[in-house]
């Protein structure tokens, strides 16, 4: 059974927290549309839809041994990096840690390109080598829009300034560590002061205005 939407978000704030909720959940409705046990199995025939863990990798452990690799989860880890992702069978279809080895791609693959970029720019990227391991190939297949689009069911995390925190990537190598160093925040902007709100009659201008309020406090933390 899929998860909801907020218990996707819940569980992104709590086994991803350097990466946006909203991107966290925007991959996984791509990815696997919230089924914890999903698989995709690469070049072969499709396996039915598995009811628990065990199953999944019982399923899984099949189609690997015929020389197979399987996209396993929420964030449909592909097999093949489960090692350097420290994940085993007993560990990729726990949940959280399936999301933290999503934000841990995403977050390794944002910080290789993102020298040179602005953060919009390499987000995107990050998502096209999250779904094909190429820079271009997410954008020509439509993954990356798809993506955007689901994001947008909660609200559009690409309308908003998408950084990772410095810490928030495995140090791989020397390059990588000048790779993190160039991704502080910025310094925040001067605040200006809002108008006051319309008089309460003014429904629909009093509505926009109490929307506006409850983005502004929604986007107070750096997100990716």
């Amino acid at each position: 059974m899929p998860y909801a939407a907020a218990a996707l978000l819940t569980l992104a704030s709590q086994c991803a927290p350097t990466v946006a909720p909203e991107t966290v959940f925007a991959i996984i409705q791509t990815e696997s549309s919230g089924e914890p046990f999903a698989l995709n199995v690469n070049g072969g025939r499709q396996p039915a839809r598995q009811n628990n863990a065990a199953e999944a990798v019982a399923t899984a452990r099949r189609y690997v041994a015929a020389g197979y690799s399987v996209d396993l989860g929420l964030g449909q880890i592909n097999s093949r990096n489960m090692r350097w992702l420290g994940l085993t069978w007993d560990t990729v279809f726990d949940p959280c840690t399936n999301v933290a080895a999503l934000a841990r791609v995403l977050t390794t693959n944002y910080n290789a390109v993102s020298a040179g970029r602005d953060p919009q720019t390499a987000l995107r990227v990050a998502l096209s080598m999250y779904n094909t391991g190429s820079q271009t190939r997410g954008f020509r297949n439509g993954y990356v829009a798809k993506v955007e689009r689901n994001a947008g069911v909660t609200r559009s995390v690409v309308a908003r300034a998408p950084l990772i925190l410095a810490d928030a990537a495995p140090v791989l190598s020397d390059q990588r560590a000048l790779l993190l160093a160039e991704n502080v925040l910025p310094e925040p902007s001067p605040v200006q002061a809002r108008p006051a709100p319309p008089p309460t009659w003014n429904v629909f201008e009093r509505a926009a205005y109490d929307r506006e309020t409850q983005f502004l406090a929604e986007n107070e933390r750096p997100s990716i």
